[in-house]
């Protein structure tokens, strides 16, 4: 990433601080939920007891046994049924058991202005709030995981706002080198990312876990997996190397780059990252690091 020598805006360091943010934010919603099993179907018993009915048109001539003595048929007895007595012929009718209707969750409220009031409860550091942008959050949230995913940065994406203060440079024997002072812009930042309650955040984000993974899906190619993407974006601010300062730049004129070619041929989150000096990059890896461990 580049900029104008007159301004931090086209450099775009507090990128990196948006990043660094969507991740905290983010990898909360890694914890998985309870799911509940689909109930088994209901199965209504059937009955296969059948009555027994014989006809006299069954009975043939030949069923009769021929003597010279006709023995006539026993009498039959008529059978009364009491109040107290069943009908042993009689089938029972099948009980069938009521499916109860399935509960339906109410939706979960996006809007950028309920969310931003309830991520304002799971921290006491009030310029949380204020460092985040007012619109999309959502959306912006879920890109900015899928760009750090991929080594990349979109700076129309931002998911904070940036430093007020502009970006600095000295010269010193006809070279240019970044200022300290660039390096305290992010301090804020990072002070709120320590600042932010975990177990808070686990609450908040496993509502908004299906809103997360269903607009990752719009975004990202089929079968994708947003936890994937959560780890890969985690490693890929980890894997920011050390660098010594001060750090030399250069200007062609049209944009700032890095003097050393190792540090310019970083992934853009990568490079974002060491505008924001040692301290705060180790501050960062620790908390990031931590995270990750509790992933994995």
């Amino acid at each position: 990433m580049s900029e104008q020598p007159s301004q931090l805006a086209q450099m775009k360091p507090y990128l990196i601080a948006a990043g660094a943010l969507t991740i905290m934010l983010l990898v909360i919603l890694f914890w998985p939920t309870t799911s509940e099993q689909p109930s088994a179907p209901v199965e209504l018993p059937v009955s296969t007891q059948t009555d027994s009915v014989v006809s006299a048109d069954t009975i043939s001539d030949d069923n009769v046994e021929s003597s010279d003595t006709f023995e006539p048929l026993p009498d039959m007895k008529e059978v009364v049924i009491g109040e107290n007595q069943k009908d042993e012929t009689t089938t029972a009718p099948p009980v069938i058991e009521e499916i109860p209707e399935p509960v339906t969750k109410p939706e979960i409220d996006v809007s950028d202005a309920v969310v931003k009031t309830m991520l304002a409860q799971v921290t006491d550091s009030p310029a949380f709030v204020r460092l985040l942008v007012n619109d999309a959050l959502i959306q912006k949230f879920v890109i900015n995981v899928s760009n750090l995913a991929n080594a990349e940065a979109s700076p129309k994406d931002a998911l904070v706002v940036p430093p007020q203060q502009s970006f600095r440079v000295y010269t010193q024997a006809d070279r240019q080198w970044i200022d300290p002072a660039s390096f305290q812009r992010y301090t804020p930042y990072v002070d709120v990312l320590e600042s932010l309650d975990t177990d808070e955040l686990i609450k908040l984000f496993e509502q908004y876990k299906p809103v997360i993974e269903e607009r990752y899906a719009e975004i990202s190619r089929p079968g994708a997996s947003f936890d994937d993407a959560l780890i890969d974006a985690l490693d890929t601010l980890l894997n920011t190397p050390q660098v010594p300062v001060p750090i030399e730049v250069y200007t062609d004129s049209v944009m700032y780059k890095f003097k050393d070619e190792r540090i310019e041929a970083l992934s853009a989150p990568q490079k974002q990252m060491l505008r924001m000096g040692p301290d705060n990059i180790r501050r960062l890896k620790e908390v990031l690091r931590d995270l990750k461990a509790e992933l994995q």
